[in-house]
């Protein structure tokens, strides 16, 4: 297993140089989030999609997230489209992300358990920071509202750290081409 990612992280490395947003490019990662304003919640969002368009990419996204407020427990599992404007053509890249997660609800306290379905919308602005041509570490403020059934909506500003990889084809391609 080991050397399936070694030798993965060095094809990665190795090809060659190219624009991070370009269409038909894909892009692979995630974010954490952990939010303790009246309450805990950490959550961690992975996410995959490809650009349709040069800047602008759309896709899935997985959300596991885990909410305290006292001694109410919240477990969160959703997923859902995201879409994604980039700006700019330098290492450091300004976006503006959007998200809608349909999620399942897992709710405990000492008197009663219950299920219940909803959904996220989340939009917010965001800068990617290329470590090099295929990685860039993310910071993405946002503003988050949530429904769930039968309970009142609820929102407020959150703080993501993540990073993706992108990926193109044309590097692939035109490698094999210059053997």
């Amino acid at each position: 297993m080991k050397k399936i990612i070694l030798s993965s992280m060095v094809l990665l490395f190795s090809l060659p140089g190219f624009t991070q947003t370009e269409q038909r490019d894909w892009l692979v990662g995630g974010s954490f989030a952990l939010n303790t304003s009246r309450n805990t919640t950490i959550s961690l969002t992975p996410a995959a999609g490809y650009f349709f368009l040069n800047n602008f990419a759309a896709g899935g996204t997985l959300n596991l997230s885990y909410n305290k407020i006292g001694d109410e427990k919240r477990t969160v599992i959703g997923f859902g489209p995201f879409a994604r404007y980039y700006f700019g053509k330098k290492e450091l890249k300004p976006f503006i992300a959007s998200e809608y997660i349909f999620t399942s609800n897992k709710f405990d306290n000492p008197n009663f358990s219950s299920t219940v379905n909803g959904a996220d919308f989340f939009i917010g602005p965001g800068l990617a920071a290329f470590v090099n041509e295929h990685i860039a570490i993310e910071t993405i403020v946002g503003y988050v509202n949530s429904k769930v059934s039968d309970v009142p909506s609820d929102g407020g500003v959150v703080v993501r750290i993540g990073f993706q990889i992108y990926l193109s084809p044309r590097g692939i391609v035109d490698t094999y081409r210059t053997k």
